[in-house]
């Protein structure tokens, strides 16, 4: 009776619990029904619309570009269902059971009777048996808990609620043929996701620059930026959730199975507020020691760095006030507060610092550090991931790196 290609109500159904629970498993539970069919029912209309709607991703199940765009149609239509069981519900008293049971068949013969005014003429219609026609109308007007016509001499008298369905199946049939120009519609550039693991405070610009001329370019591309631990992106790059992680190299990757591409280099650098009383002054690291401060937390190179230059000239290294991964959040605090930060910068980004921050006058010894990408080695990257790789590298100057990170990539 619907269009065959297009969405049914129980692959809408489908597709809205999967994105609400991030998981087939938990999607099943939540439509009482078993993981085997779940699947199955998104294959279904994955073949419908000519491309993947979901993928397995940082959060668990994760819609697709192309998923998310027949998502909004999907949930849309479940929303109208919801708006004709309030209707219904308003002009009867009783609220129908429509979300659940309700299918395309249904809602075209009821649409058929409503028009046609009897079984047979609708059964002419729409080419099937009248029979069907009947059983069809019995069904919807068991789940809506009331009858949906009155029996004529000449024929069959719709009820407000049957009007109310022929409307919902014109909203319906609106909504979702707009899945049907998704599926028509040719694919632009690359399709899929790419899932970036961002480490803590480097490499930031770099990848939002990269992100906006991918959204440029490829429309149908899913794109993510996780913010995480070394330890925590390195999981999650092994076990496919993300695609690679943007930052400071290790001297060595701790985790077996990553491979570092070196992308260009920044460099460790104090920095605090405008105003603050260590600005004008001729410090040492030692005189610093008694600041409040703010660094990344334990087992990340810049946690790593900040306690070796103090150790390195006889001190203890002072306690801090704050462990911050975010390099954004992290320069506000600074800012709005009398702590010193240390963080890295290219020299690029340190010309353009923020006008409530300064440059902290202080000579830092080994302070360059190697910002690069970190793949899983025995995974083929993909066309998507290679672009971005490319990309990377075209918006960096590119020299040799040294020191120890020269060592980790030799």
């Amino acid at each position: 009776m619907a269009a065959p290609n297009w969405i049914t109500l129980k692959q809408a159904r489908a597709i809205d619990a999967v994105a609400k629970t991030r998981s087939f498993e938990h999607a099943a539970r939540v439509l009482n029904t078993s993981q085997s069919v779940v699947s199955r029912t998104i294959a279904g209309a994955e073949k419908k619309v000519g491309g993947p709607l979901f993928e397995r991703g940082w959060s668990g199940t994760e819609p697709t570009a192309w998923g998310e765009a027949v998502l909004r149609r999907c949930s849309a239509a479940l929303a109208l269902i919801d708006r004709a069981e309030d209707d219904i519900a308003t002009l009867h008293g009783t609220r129908p059971k429509l979300k659940t049971f309700l299918r395309w068949h249904h809602l075209e013969a009821v649409s058929a009777v409503v028009r046609f005014g009897g079984a047979s003429a609708a059964s002419a219609h729409l080419g099937v048996t009248q029979p069907a026609i009947s059983r069809s109308v019995a069904a919807l007007s068991e789940y809506a808990g009331q009858p949906l016509f009155e029996r004529q001499r000449n024929g069959l008298a719709a009820t407000p609620q049957a009007q109310r369905l022929a409307t919902l199946r014109d909203e319906l049939l609106q909504e979702l043929a707009m899945v049907e120009s998704y599926r028509l519609r040719p694919k632009t550039g690359l399709v899929g996701r790419l899932a970036v693991g961002m480490l803590p405070f480097s490499g930031q610009d770099l990848v939002a620059k990269a992100f906006g001329t991918l959204t440029s370019r490829h429309p149908d591309l899913r794109l993510m930026a996780v913010p995480g631990s070394y330890n925590m992106l390195a999981e999650a790059l092994k076990r496919g959730e993300i695609d690679c992680m943007v930052g400071i190299l290790r001297e060595r990757p701790p985790v077996p199975d990553l491979v570092e591409t070196f992308l260009y280099h920044e460099r460790f650098t104090l920095v605090a507020r405008w105003d603050h009383p260590c600005h004008g002054k001729a410090l040492t690291i030692p005189a610093l020691k008694d600041e409040k401060w703010i660094v990344g937390p334990h087992g990340t190179p810049v946690r790593a760095y900040f306690e070796r230059i103090f150790q390195n000239v006889g001190t203890t290294p002072p306690a801090q006030t704050c462990e911050i991964l975010s390099f954004v959040n992290a320069e506000q605090v600074i800012a709005n507060s009398v702590a010193v930060g240390l963080l890295s910068y290219s020299a690029q980004n340190l010309a353009s610092l923020l006008a409530d921050l300064r440059k902290v006058d202080v000579e830092l010894p080994d302070s360059d550090i190697a910002i690069g990408l970190t793949t899983q080695k025995s995974r083929k990257p993909s066309e998507i991931l290679a672009v971005f790789e490319e990309l990377l590298l075209s918006y960096v100057d590119r020299p040799e790196p040294h020191g120890p990170a020269a060592e980790a990539l030799s």
